[in-house]
């Protein structure tokens, strides 16, 4: 018997990590950068622990919106990174 874990699910965690992005952002824009940080560590833990990742090379979810979904997340992860890098430097 085969069992699945949420954490492979697409359906429950490919919303979280686009809401964990969501809230670093706008936190980011309204100034608050100790929530933040935060937001940063919510989302590494959620893009390691997620199993079917396809950001990483997992398999991509065969709905249109979820895939959409998954490229966004993929575009916000390297926003995310770039802009942690560039607040390195400043």
């Amino acid at each position: 018997m085969k069992t699945k874990s949420i954490l492979s699910s697409h359906m429950v965690m490919l919303p979280v990590i686009f809401i964990a992005f969501a809230g670093y952002f706008l936190s980011l824009y309204r100034g608050n950068t100790s929530l933040a940080s935060n937001y940063s560590l919510l989302i590494i833990v959620t893009n390691c622990v997620y199993l079917d990742n396809p950001i990483f090379g997992g398999k991509v979810p065969e709905n249109r919106a979820f895939k959409l979904l998954a490229h966004v997340d993929g575009l916000l992860l390297v926003v995310w990174f770039v802009i942690l890098i560039a607040q390195l430097f400043l």
